[in-house]
């Protein structure tokens, strides 16, 4: 008997192949409206560094909770100073509360130093490889080793924009978009760093540093330029430590350091 005459009753794997591609349809029209919705509500994917146009209001509001922030910890400053003035024993002890505040972060800083400004190639890539698509693009990780190679340095403070930068900050793509201390950051990006501007610049422009491979692809993406007064803003994200305690020493301990 020939297949081309069989009737479909005869053939179960027909009805098997139209209920498989009756459940793929499905599957493929809500795919495609998810899409849809997603463009809609302006969270489609893009270049990296480029914030969801959703999120301009939820970013306004987060700057204004900084700048509040950063207020009411510059009235605490000023009340920690008064308070100090009655006394040497405690002038000394708001002297160590603020240097520590400002190894901390927490106060705004000035000083020489450089300026490193990174942005996305305006060359076209030479293929639609993913690969070529990439090298146009900063990243999250050319921003942690930017910071990392000035902390090596001898860079004393540094902030990527308006985000100060401390031992609790993450820099980390989050989708389309940059985040600093959980702040989306868009491109051109300007790291500040405030220490010795020779040696700041020495140790990115070395040959095989962590630009040359930027520079490579495109040398219009780089921009470093020694700066003779640079102001950084504190940092004004959470300090609660909820799980972190300090470690008291006993006397056992002390007899055993020793």
């Amino acid at each position: 008997m020939s297949v081309f005459t069989t009737g479909p009753r005869h053939q179960p794997w027909v009805w098997q192949v139209t209920a498989l591609c009756f459940v793929l349809g499905l599957l493929l029209a809500a795919s495609l409206q998810t899409v849809s919705n997603i463009r809609r509500s302006g969270t489609s994917s893009g270049r990296v560094g480029q914030p969801p146009a959703g999120d301009s209001a939820r970013t306004e509001t987060v700057r204004k909770l900084e700048k509040e922030i950063a207020s009411l910890r510059e009235s605490k400053t000023k009340l920690e100073n008064s308070i100090a003035q009655g006394s040497e024993q405690l002038k000394a002890l708001n002297d160590e509360l603020q240097k520590a505040k400002m190894l901390a972060g927490l106060t705004e800083v000035y000083g020489q130093g450089i300026i490193v400004t990174l942005r996305d190639s305006q060359k076209r890539p030479p293929s639609n490889r993913t690969f070529d698509r990439v090298n146009n693009l900063i990243h999250d990780q050319d921003l942690q080793v930017v910071v990392n190679e000035l902390f090596a340095s001898g860079a004393e403070a540094i902030a990527i924009k308006d985000q100060r930068i401390t031992s609790r900050t993450a820099i980390r793509c989050a989708g389309p978009i940059v985040q600093v201390n959980g702040v989306p950051i868009s491109a051109p990006y300007q790291v500040y760093a405030i220490g010795d501007p020779n040696s700041l610049m020495n140790a990115l422009n070395m040959p095989g540093g962590v630009l040359d491979s930027i520079r490579f692809y495109d040398p219009e993406m780089v921009r470093v330029e020694a700066k003779q007064q640079i102001v950084l803003p504190a940092y004004t994200g959470s300090t609660e430590m909820r799980f972190t305690k300090v470690q008291k020493k006993t006397h056992n301990d002390k007899e055993s350091s020793r």
